[in-house]
């Protein structure tokens, strides 16, 4: 009896340690997180403060996943370099000191210590894609890691501005 009750415990234990590993099946375990804009670093990327629980805050450098602006460092031309600071300067006004943002599909980048997700902010009645932002105003570029680097001194010369 004693052998018996010790293999139904052990089962039992067994079970509860199986059923508590399962998860749901839409279960994402960093799809979405609320931030603190701390400064914007370029013009694909803003430095955030995220609360991940109660007495939990973390500071991380959050790229935009799906775009690629002007380098502020190791620039090709001054052009380029030119356009890095507009694109900073446009992504301030955008992307103000304190604002919330949203941060959706975290994944950690191949640079140590930088994130990327898709980051939005919110404006008087939707939550607006950084991407579509920057694209749109001629900041930035569609860009995959899978892409060769964006020519950014060839780009330069048609720009209008």
């Amino acid at each position: 009896m004693g052998k018996l009750r010790y293999l139904l415990g052990f089962a039992a234990l067994f079970g509860h340690l199986a059923h508590a590993q399962e998860q749901p099946p839409d279960w994402e375990p960093y799809e979405l997180y609320y931030a603190t804009v701390v400064r914007v670093v370029d013009g694909d990327t803003i430095q955030v403060s995220v609360d991940l629980w109660p007495g939990l805050v973390a500071e991380y450098s959050v790229r935009e996943r799906g775009i690629d602006a002007p380098e502020l460092r190791r620039v090709d031309c001054e052009e380029e370099r030119t356009w890095a600071e507009e694109a900073r300067a446009q992504l301030e006004k955008l992307y103000e000191v304190g604002s919330t943002v949203r941060l959706e599909n975290v994944e950690y980048d191949a640079y140590s210590g930088r994130v990327l997700a898709e980051i939005r902010r919110w404006r008087s009645d939707r939550w607006i894609y950084l991407e579509d932002e920057m694209i749109e105003r001629g900041m930035a570029v569609s860009w995959t890691p899978e892409m060769s680097d964006v020519p950014w001194c060839v780009l330069a010369l048609t720009r209008e501005e």
